[in-house]
């Protein structure tokens, strides 16, 4: 019975921590390089994984091409 009380303690506890986070926002790199290589892009309709993914890319060492760029608008 222990065992049952905290696997349902323990998911009270992360459907809590799910449900606090926050919409992520381009970072002011992305939001550079995304008027640099799309400024048609409309950037408030992109979905918060979008958003994430542009902002891996422009942190990774290989920086964000359009190439992926494109890819990552269009998925």
């Amino acid at each position: 019975m222990k065992y049952a009380t905290l696997i349902a303690a323990a998911l009270v506890a992360f459907a809590g921590a799910a449900s606090a986070q926050t919409t992520p926002v381009l970072n002011s790199s992305s939001q550079v390089v995304l008027q640099t290589l799309a400024p048609d892009l409309d950037a408030s309709k992109l979905t918060p994984i979008q958003v994430r993914r542009i902002n891996n890319e422009v942190a990774s060492n290989s920086g964000l091409t359009k190439p992926v760029l494109q890819n990552i608008v269009r998925n």
